[in-house]
């Protein structure tokens, strides 16, 4: 109830009732200004979006939809989404962003950008599924556990943390990360948090647009796993989030030891981001720097160790015989 003051007295103010009709009549302004200033926000997004895209929009109109050469566009619909559509704008986003990866990769070397076709993105789970599962652990010699990952995914995070009292039941470990071509940076992410500290840096992300892809990994939980020796087989096939996995442990573990030959050297992050009509486009946007701020890209992690012939399984064991 509102009040004002008279001499040294306060009195409350009667509040003003208002009738059903001039209630209504105010509910009904008050909508109105709502929906004029909601249809005034989406004709200005509309308009901002037209003139941005006008370009391709009319190039679309013009070729997707009044190209005489139609047998053109059936080659090369065959050639980079792998059929012809009923409709040629049904699928021609999909067919330019085909080209425009292609380019990419012609033009840059990078081959980490491209556009699954529906068929291709199933089969690129069924892969990283199928690697995922033939991840291992066992005991391979009194108190030396071996850990076995084929690539950095989800599979082969639930992998380890469903194992994680199994493995941690060993003074010494040894993890074989060669051929592991990586996979998911949050994977390894949490892999990675289970050997380190809360709080202990996992690498750094830098992106051209800055948040939310340009940022610092961390370790989010307390630190689960203690070793007195880790020991991390790597070799040229080593790629990707693996190296990230090694970078992480040797920058904040004093007790890692890597031994194999020369990693790949892929610090490149990329985006998978879906389409309409099961297509994804693959995009690299991440440049991926160490926890002292360095990067691997294009150069690799030099082994503690290098070990290149056979039998690196038996020398591991012997060195934790001595």
């Amino acid at each position: 109830m509102a009040r004002f003051r008279i001499g040294s007295f306060k009195c409350k103010r009667p509040k003003k009732i208002l009738s059903p009709i001039e209630a209504l009549r105010r509910k009904y302004l008050r909508f109105r200004i709502w929906a004029l200033s909601l249809i005034g926000v989406l004709i200005v997004g509309l308009t901002v979006f037209l003139y941005t895209t006008y370009d391709y929009l009319l190039f679309r109109l013009l070729i997707a939809g009044n190209y005489i050469h139609t047998e053109v566009l059936d080659e090369m619909f065959t050639e980079h989404i792998g059929f012809v559509p009923d409709r040629y704008t049904s699928h021609f986003d999909n067919l330019v962003i085909a080209i425009m990866t292609r380019e990419i990769r012609r033009v840059g070397g990078d081959r980490y950008t491209y556009m699954y076709t529906p068929t291709q993105r199933v089969a690129h789970e069924q892969r990283v599924q199928e690697r995922a599962l033939r991840a291992e652990f066992r005991e391979i010699a009194p108190n030396v556990g071996y850990l076995a990952l084929h690539n950095i995914s989800p599979y082969v995070q639930n992998f380890v943390n469903d194992r994680r009292d199994e493995i941690n039941a060993f003074d010494n470990l040894i993890i074989d990360l060669r051929g592991n071509n990586g996979g998911e940076l949050s994977a390894m992410q949490t892999i990675a948090g289970l050997f380190l500290p809360r709080g202990a840096t996992i690498s750094f992300e830098q992106a051209r647009m800055g948040w939310p892809f340009s940022r610092e990994r961390t370790a989010r939980g307390a630190q689960f796993f203690e070793f007195e020796n880790i020991v991390i087989l790597q070799n040229e096939r080593t790629a990707s989030a693996a190296e990230g996995l090694i970078a992480a442990l040797q920058a904040n573990l004093d007790n890692v030891t890597t031994i194999g030959a020369q990693s790949y050297g892929k610090a490149v992050g990329q985006v998978l981001v879906p389409l309409r009509r099961g297509f994804a486009v693959n995009a690299t946007v991440i440049l991926i720097e160490t926890p002292d701020g360095g990067t691997i890209n294009g150069v690799g992690l030099a082994p503690d160790i290098l070990f290149e012939a056979e039998g690196v399984l038996d020398f591991v064991l012997e060195m934790f015989g001595d």
